[in-house]
């Protein structure tokens, strides 16, 4: 059954969950408290543009929002599944759109940190938080 990890791995599992939501959350939130302060939203804006996303300003906070704000829900365990979503919708569009080039010719230490960010989230969106978080493993079935 896709999700339940107390039956496939009843220690490692959900500790793996833990460490992968932490490595997660702490490249995530500095990313987006670095577009957020350092960078300003005007130039991730601009570079947005760049790239033809639509409404570039919109987008731009969208991103920040969730870079900064879903992480943290990673960080206590709580809605992990829910904070999922936008972040494979943020690094899906940062690996495939703003890597696209580099994508396309395989140039893998370009594209390397939005995929294995996007890859990372969606292991999380389909097994959830694992045990060791505030839900524990409510939203698991039995």
């Amino acid at each position: 059954m896709i999700g339940n990890t107390e039956k496939i791995y009843p220690l490692w599992g959900n500790l793996g969950l833990l460490v992968l939501r932490l490595f997660v959350a702490y490249i995530v939130i500095q990313a987006g408290y670095g577009k957020l302060s350092i960078k300003g939203l005007g130039v991730f804006s601009a570079y947005l543009a760049t790239l033809g996303v639509p409404f570039p300003l919109i987008s731009a906070y969208l991103a920040v929002l969730t870079e900064f704000f879903a992480p943290m829900f990673y960080v206590i365990g709580f809605g992990t599944r829910l904070a999922s979503i936008p972040l494979v919708v943020t690094f899906a569009v940062a690996t495939f759109v703003a890597k696209g080039a580099d994508v396309m010719a395989l140039n893998y230490s370009k594209f390397g940190m939005p995929l294995g960010i996007l890859i990372s989230c969606l292991v999380i969106l389909i097994y959830g938080a694992g045990s060791f978080s505030v839900g524990g493993s409510a939203d698991q079935e039995e």
